[in-house]
C-alpha cells in the first residue's frame, strides 16, 4: 500500500507523470548547443561554418532516430524512452568534454537520434496511458515543452552568471537527463499489444508498408510540413524585417519576438484546455492556416510595431493550436501504430527544413517584406489542404 492505495492503482499516474516530462527535458536540452554557439566556437577555434554544421547534423540524427519511433509499436517503450534519455545524457556529456569539431558533430548527431527515441518512446506510451483524455494530456505535455523553451535559456544564463564555462551547462544538462533516464527506467510504461487498426498482429515491416501507403498519413505529414515554417523561422524573419526595413531597435525587435513566442504559453494554459475532446482537428488546422497567413500579411505590410507584435502573437497561437490538432490526429490515426505513423510523418516533415532557405533566397532577391509575405501562401496552402479533407464531423482523417 502507498498513500492508502495499492501500488498498482497508483502506477499509471506515476507512469503518466514520467512521460509527460519528455518534452520539457527535450526542449531544455535542445537549447544548449545554439544557446552556447559563440562560446564553444570561440573556445575551440571553429569557423562559423563548422559551428553551424554542429547544429545541423542533429537533423539527420533525428532521421535515424525515427527507427526507434517505429520500434515503439513493437518493443518496450520503457527501454526505448529510457535508453534515449540516457543516450541524450551521454551526448551532452561528450559535448561538455569535447575538444574538436569532430567530437561535437558526432555528439550532435547522436543527440538527435537519442532525443527522438526518448520523446517518441514516451509519446507512444502516452497514447495508451491517456486513453480518451489524450487531447487534454497532450495539452499538458506541450505546455511543459513550452516551459522547456524557457528553462533552456535560463540554464545557460544561470551558468553564465556564475562565470563557469559553457561546458558546465552541458554537464548540468547531462546530469538532469541521466536522472530522467532513471525515472523512465523505473516507470511502469505500457507494453505494445502488437495489434494494428483491426486488432490483427503485424510484423514491423508490414506495419511500415501499411502506414506508408495510407494517404491519410501523407495528409497529416503535409499539414505538419506546412505548419513547421511558422515556428522560430517566422519569428526570425519578422525580427529581421523590423530591424532592417522598419528601423526598429534590436531591443524592441526582440521584445516583439518575446510577445510572439508567448503565444505558446497562452495556447496551452488558456486556449487549448477549452477546446474539449469533441474539437475537430481538421477544422482547427484549417482556421489556424487562415490566422497564420493573415498574421504574416500584417507583419509584411503594417509598419506599426504594436500591431506587428499582436500579429506575431496570433501566428504563434495558430501554430501551437494547429500543432496540437496535427499531433492528436497523428497519434490516433492508426491505433496500435502510433510510433510508425509518427516516424513516417516526421520524415515527410523534414522537407520543411528547405523552406527557410527558399524564403531567405526570396529576401535576397526581392526584399524582406516580400519574403515574409510568402508565409501568406503557406498559410493559404495549409488552410486549403485541411479544408479539402473536410467531410462529415465523425469521418476519419
Amino acid at each position: 500500500m502507498v498513500g492508502g492505495l495499492p501500488l498498482a492503482a497508483r502506477a499509471p499516474a506515476s507512469a503518466l507523470a514520467a512521460v509527460l516530462v519528455a518534452r520539457l527535458a527535450d526542449e531544455t536540452a535542445w537549447f544548449l548547443p545554439p544557446g552556447t554557439l559563440e562560446q564553444f566556437r570561440a573556445d575551440l577555434g571553429l569557423t562559423y561554418a563548422e559551428a553551424g554544421t554542429v547544429l545541423a547534423v542533429a537533423a539527420p540524427g533525428a532521421i535515424v532516430g525515427s527507427v526507434f519511433s517505429a520500434a515503439a509499436d513493437h518493443r518496450s517503450r520503457r527501454l526505448i524512452a529510457a535508453g534515449g534519455a540516457l543516450g541524450f545524457a551521454l551526448a551532452l556529456a561528450a559535448f561538455a568534454a569535447g575538444g574538436s569539431f569532430a567530437v561535437l558533430a558526432a555528439a550532435s548527431f547522436f543527440s538527435g537520434m537519442a532525443a527522438t527515441a526518448m520523446v517518441d518512446g514516451a509519446e507512444v506510451a502516452l497514447v495508451d496511458l491517456a486513453g480518451a483524455d489524450l487531447r487534454r494530456v497532450l495539452t499538458r505535455a506541450n505546455l511543459l515543452g513550452a516551459i522547456g523553451d524557457l528553462t533552456g535559456p535560463a540554464l545557460v544564463a544561470a551558468v553564465g552568471f556564475t562565470g563557469a564555462s559553457w561546458r558546465a551547462a552541458f554537464g548540468a544538462g547531462a546530469a538532469l537527463l541521466a536522472a530522467y533516464a532513471l525515472v523512465l527506467a523505473l516507470s511502469p510504461l505500457p507494453r505494445p499489444n502488437g495489434a494494428g487498426p483491426d486488432d490483427e498482429p503485424s510484423t514491423p515491416r508490414a506495419v511500415l508498408l501499411a502506414v506508408a501507403r495510407d494517404r491519410r498519413v501523407w495528409l497529416v505529414g503535409a499539414l505538419s510540413l506546412l505548419l513547421a515554417p511558422f515556428d522560430e523561422a517566422f519569428i526570425g524573419f519578422a525580427i529581421a524585417l523590423l530591424d532592417e526595413v522598419r528601423g526598429t531597435s534590436a531591443g524592441v525587435a526582440n521584445l516583439v519576438a518575446v510577445v510572439g513566442l508567448s503565444g505558446g504559453l497562452f495556447t496551452f494554459t488558456v486556449l487549448a484546455p477549452r477546446l474539449g475532446d469533441a474539437a475537430d482537428d481538421r477544422r482547427l488546422v484549417a482556421w489556424c492556416g487562415v490566422a497564420a497567413g493573415g498574421s504574416a500579411l500584417v507583419v509584411a505590410l503594417v509598419p506599426v510595431v504594436p500591431l506587428v507584435a499582436a500579429a506575431a502573437f496570433v501566428a504563434s497561437v495558430a501554430l501551437n493550436v494547429g500543432w496540437l490538432a496535427v499531433q492528436h490526429r497523428m497519434l490516433v490515426l492508426r491505433p496500435g501504430q502510433a510510433g510508425t505513423t509518427k516516424a513516417v510523418v516526421s520524415n515527410i516533415e523534414l522537407a520543411a527544413f528547405g523552406v527557410p532557405i527558399a524564403i531567405g533566397a526570396i529576401a535576397d532577391r526581392a526584399g524582406l517584406p516580400t519574403a515574409v509575405a510568402t508565409y501568406v501562401l503557406l498559410g493559404a496552402a495549409l488552410a486549403l489542404l485541411a479544408f479539402v479533407g473536410l467531410r462529415e464531423r465523425n469521418s476519419s482523417y
